[in-house]
Order: structure tokens, then C-alpha cells, then sequence
């Protein structure tokens, strides 16, 4: 008898030490992590520190918008939550069908009087799609399949719905040359009923409909219709700042889920205004300019063989991770390229249904130090090896104003040819309230390669 008492108090004792083992990591996760709202230690480290997700290729694949139309020349364009649309269903579907066995037809240059007289669907990004990623985001091995037929790179694909059984014409398009493929075959209406837009609000046009020989003919433009547009526009808020100050000490909570271990960060304030949070693998740095850059000086594994989604994955995880970005806004990327043995990515946000658009000389440090989108995630070999972004969150406003649209004479203030317009949110400096509005798109504004391997003085 004794020996089984003995025998229960020490299974008893030890259930009991896993017990308090497992609070303490628990506590120090709320501890670490108090201003992560609804995440945990271990799903934070899950984001952060596995590269590879397979299912991050279906974001690498996500459209920067959708541009629907009827056939009559009026068209709409949705930008939020198209994950989650019947457009985005829509498009996997015919995507994975074409793919699979779908027949090219022609390649020529682009009509778009053809392409935009026929309801259609248009999936359009923000950068040049490359022709043999595209496929492995709908689990495609057939990573050829556009390459043979010369398209290399795209940045929309249109779509003719199927109607009463007919088939489903695909057009990829890329600096004025369309690749035309067809899904052959009966369809019982594969696609949704594209309704007419009605004109009376907010719609688009296309430029290379209606002459506007200033613009890229892939242009749409606004229009805001007989009875206007109401909307609601953007406030800026920074969570990083306290009463519209700068605090060390506020600010060191706000980035101590950059850090493995939060009690080791040291913190300086340097003549310039910026302040740095530091350990030996971790140097947070918070600009002047409300610009917040994260880099990562553990030793790169040299024999590590990544892939362009690796690095993607790496850097989606690692943006997904930031709560003051994941936990309030919508994003969605904008362009990305190679640097050195991996990818700089950049990415928006999307709020209320429109972009917010960075204007092309957002300093960071200096004049020759700019930030070209709200977001930027320099990788290496599947690993974040700099992170920089505005530190600011975005939400609707609470009272509601009408938009003005002056399209004439924004297109007489330009100073150079336009390479597209938006619609949508301008972020400038020291604005809390954003405004809808027409902005140009300019030539790619040439970035300063990064060293990797920089040393910050203590």
C-alpha cells in the first residue's frame, strides 16, 4: 500500500510540474505577445519561422483587382476581399481547366474593342505575372504550358464566361500582345451572370474605348455618374506612436514580438531622431518619417536551394505575423523582384474597396532612401532578411463626403507620360484623413540595391 501512495504521489508530482511548465509558457507567450490580439507564441512562431507554405501560392496568384462588364462599355471594378468572391472561385476553376487541357488559339495584338464588346471578367495584377510560377498556384505541374506558347509574363487575364453552353474563351495579356486559349467543350454556364453596371454612380470606362490616346489603352477610368459618389474617407491612425508622440518606451512594446526574447532588446536613441531596438540577431529600427524596418543578422545558411514561392511563402508568413498589419487591414502584392540570391517584395493595402497609393518619393532616412509601397520584405534564401513599412493602420471615417473628379484637368497637370491611373487613397506625410482621387502611374522608380550584411553602431 505504501509503495502504491508512493508511486501516485510522484505521478501526481510530475503531472503537476508538466502542469506549471506548460502555464509558464503559456504566460510568458501573453506576456511577450500582449498586443497581439487572438494569436499565441506558438502560432507566431509558425508564421515566422516556416518559409514554406504551400497554400501561399494561391496569395502569390491573387489579382490586384477584378474588372467585370457586360458588353456595353460600363464596367466595375472590385479590389476587397476577392479571396472570398465567386469571381475568385470562378477564375480557379477555369485556371485549373485550362491548364489541364485547355487549347491555345492565337496569339496577336491586343483588340480590345473585341475583348471588352462580350461580358467578360478581368483578372488584373499589379505587376508582371511570370508565366511558369502562375500555374503552381492552382497545384498545376504543368509549368510549361504558357511558356511554350511564348508568354512568358502577363498582367491581366480576361475571361468570356460560358453563356447557354458556349466555351470558355481565356485572353492573357502582356504590353499590348494578347494570348488567346479556349476551354472547347458543352458547359453548363460555367461563370457568373455578369449584370449590367449601372452608369448612374460610380463606374469605369475604358480609355481605349473611349480615345484617351494619353493612356495606356488598358486604362480605366472613373466616372462618377449623374448622381455622384458618396463615400467615407480613410483615417490614419500609428499605433506606435502615443498622443501623437514618439515614446522609447512605447514603442519598445509595440516591437518586442520582433525579438525572440523581448528582455534582451537594447534600446538608443541616436542625434538623428531614430530610435533602434537591438540584440545580438535583431536591430529594430523606427525612422522620423513613421517608417519601421526590421532586420535579421543571423548567419545565411549558404547550401539552402529555395524556390520563387519559398521566398514568397517566407515573406507572406513573416507580413501575416505583424499584428499591427494582419489584425486591421487588407493587402494584396504589388510587385516584387530578384536581389541578389532572393526577392524583394513589395505589397498594399486595400481599404473600403480602393488602394492605398504611395507616392514614388517617401523618404526614409535620406532623399536616396525610399520606400516605394506601404510594405517591402527583402528575402534571402527563404529567410526575412530586411522588413520595412509605414507604421500606420487605416479605417473608415465616420462621416461621408462626395467625390470630385476632374479628369481633364488632371491629365493637363501631368509633366510626363502616364503608364496607368487609379483611383484610389493617396498616403502622404502627416495626413489623418485620406481622400479619394486620381493618381498617375509613372515609370518604376530605379531602388538602391541593399547590402545585406549591415552593421549598426551601438
Amino acid at each position: 500500500m505504501e509503495n502504491m501512495l508512493t508511486t501516485t504521489l510522484r505521478r501526481a508530482k510530475s503531472f503537476l510540474i508538466l502542469a506549471l511548465v506548460a502555464l509558464a509558457i503559456y504566460q510568458t507567450g501573453r506576456l511577450w505577445f500582449v498586443h497581439m490580439a487572438n494569436r499565441n507564441f506558438f502560432l507566431y512562431v509558425t508564421a515566422r519561422f516556416v518559409p514554406s507554405v504551400p497554400e501561399r501560392s494561391r496569395e502569390f496568384v491573387r489579382p490586384m483587382r477584378v474588372i467585370r462588364g457586360a458588353g456595353d462599355g460600363q464596367f466595375a471594378i472590385q479590389y476587397d476581399r476577392l479571396m472570398d468572391t465567386s469571381y475568385r472561385v470562378f477564375f480557379d476553376t477555369v485556371m485549373s481547366e485550362l491548364l489541364a487541357g485547355g487549347r491555345f488559339v492565337s496569339v496577336a495584338d491586343t483588340d480590345y474593342e473585341r475583348i471588352l464588346s462580350h461580358p467578360v471578367l478581368i483578372f488584373e495584377y499589379a505587376f508582371a505575372m511570370p508565366g511558369d510560377v502562375f500555374p503552381l498556384g492552382f497545384d498545376s505541374r504543368a509549368t510549361t504550358f504558357l511558356t511554350t506558347r511564348g508568354l512568358q509574363e502577363f498582367n491581366s487575364v480576361a475571361i468570356w464566361p460560358s453563356v447557354e453552353g458556349s466555351n470558355v474563351s481565356v485572353f492573357f495579356t502582356s504590353e499590348g500582345r494578347t494570348w488567346e486559349f479556349v476551354l472547347d467543350g458543352v458547359r453548363e454556364n460555367l461563370g457568373p451572370n455578369i449584370l449590367p453596371v449601372s452608369a448612374s454612380s460610380i463606374h469605369f470606362v475604358s480609355a481605349a474605348l473611349e480615345g484617351y490616346e494619353c493612356l495606356p489603352p488598358g486604362t480605366f477610368v472613373a466616372r462618377s455618374g449623374d448622381i455622384g459618389f458618396s463615400y467615407f474617407p480613410v483615417t490614419v491612425s500609428n499605433p506606435y506612436r502615443r498622443l501623437g508622440m514618439i515614446n522609447s518606451s512605447h514603442i519598445r512594446n509595440q516591437v518586442a514580438h520582433f525579438f525572440d526574447n523581448p528582455a534582451t532588446i537594447n534600446a538608443r536613441i541616436a542625434g538623428d531622431g531614430v530610435l533602434t531596438f537591438s540584440n545580438i540577431h535583431t536591430v529594430v529600427r523606427y525612422f522620423a518619417t513613421d517608417v519601421l524596418e526590421y532586420a535579421n543578422f543571423r548567419p545565411r545558411h549558404q547550401n539552402v536551394v529555395t524556390t520563387f514561392l519559398d521566398d514568397f511563402s517566407a515573406a507572406w508568413a513573416f507580413v501575416a505575423g505583424d499584428p499591427h498589419v494582419a489584425d486591421e487591414n487588407e493587402i494584396f502584392l504589388t510587385g516584387f523582384e530578384a536581389r541578389g540570391s532572393g526577392y524583394v517584395f513589395w505589397f498594399g493595402y486595400i481599404v473600403d474597396n480602393f488602394p492605398i497609393l504611395m507616392p514614388d518619393n517617401w523618404e526614409v532616412s535620406s532623399p536616396d532612401d525610399i520606400l516605394p509601397a506601404p510594405i517591402e520584405v527583402l528575402i534571402d534564401r527563404g529567410r526575412v532578411v530586411r522588413y520595412r513599412r509605414l507604421a500606420h493602420n487605416f479605417s473608415i471615417g465616420d462621416s461621408h463626403v462626395w467625390l470630385g473628379l476632374d479628369l481633364e484637368g488632371f491629365l493637363e497637370s501631368q509633366e510626363r507620360p502616364l503608364a496607368g491611373l487609379r483611383l484610389g487613397y493617396l498616403m502622404n506625410s502627416g495626413e489623418s484623413r485620406l481622400r479619394l482621387g486620381l493618381h498617375g502611374l509613372y515609370a518604376e522608380v530605379n531602388q538602391p540595391e541593399y547590402e545585406y550584411d549591415v552593421e549598426y553602431d551601438d
